[in-house]
């Protein structure tokens, strides 16, 4: 169960926990959508790590590092201004395949002084980025913001490092499991899926004058409702051969 389905009562953590790790090791369904899947993920991390944002970079063909997902839009511009600016703690934990931990963001970092002074602006107070490893190779990372200056506690840190990993072996397998393709094949096309995704909810914000939040969530819905993939939406909306009914009054 996604947390978007979640019911209105909140389980206990023990219980989300481990619906969790089921759902994230699940991705045999025959209508597994990777974007969809992974900004489960990086609800799921905000809910059980205490964090303030969450998103997924993965690296394509050529080891660029590439936005997959984020769990809300201040997330999603700050980790672009981080590969556009190719310095931050998510670059350089993918780089060395450590985990790196940024706290008190107020404090200078000669590594990444450009990032650090635009997430404090943003309002968070720290950064990690967890990297996404099997056998060596650093496929991408995870990265959570904080507005808590605090490191990770020992239990956080130890969740976080299990959640990164059982999301990078369920993407392998599923890329065994799909007709043998190659990870940077799945990962080129989820990247373009993603440029549709954001340029569907570019259209619906603006159709329907909300924010960019709203719209996504609406589209999520909507394809939920229609039992189709978000990807085959947004690729409707953004070639004009769909849209969202306006929400009922």
């Amino acid at each position: 169960m996604s947390p978007s389905s979640a019911p209105t009562r909140r389980p206990p953590r023990e219980e989300r926990v481990a619906q969790a790790f089921v759902f994230l090791a699940d991705t045999l369904v025959d209508d597994f959508d990777l974007p969809d899947f992974l900004h489960d993920f990086t609800a799921y991390c905000t809910d059980l790590l205490d964090a303030d944002g969450a998103g997924v970079m993965l690296a394509d063909k050529d080891g660029r590092m590439r936005l997959l997902a984020s769990s809300d839009e201040t997330a999603r511009l700050l980790e672009l201004f981080e590969i556009d600016g190719d310095q931050g703690p998510c670059l350089t934990a993918f780089r060395t395949g450590e985990t790196i931990e940024h706290c008190h963001l107020a404090t200078a970092d000669t590594r990444w002084s450009l990032f650090a002074e635009r997430a404090y602006r943003d309002g968070y107070r720290s950064a990690h980025a967890i990297p996404m490893r099997l056998r060596g190779q650093v496929i991408g990372v995870l990265n959570l913001f904080s507005r808590n200056p605090d490191p990770l506690t020992g239990p956080h840190q130890k969740l976080g490092r299990a959640l990164a990993d059982v999301v990078t072996i369920a993407l392998v397998q599923h890329r065994i499991i799909n007709d043998h393709r190659t990870l940077a094949e799945q990962l080129q096309t989820a990247f373009a899926t993603r440029l549709d995704i954001e340029q569907a909810k570019g259209l619906l914000a603006e159709r329907h004058r909300i924010d960019a939040a709203e719209a996504f969530q609406r589209m999520r819905r909507h394809a939920r409702r229609t039992n189709r993939k978000l990807s085959e939406l947004a690729a409707d909306i953004t070639a004009g051969r769909a849209t969202l009914p306006d929400p009922e009054p």
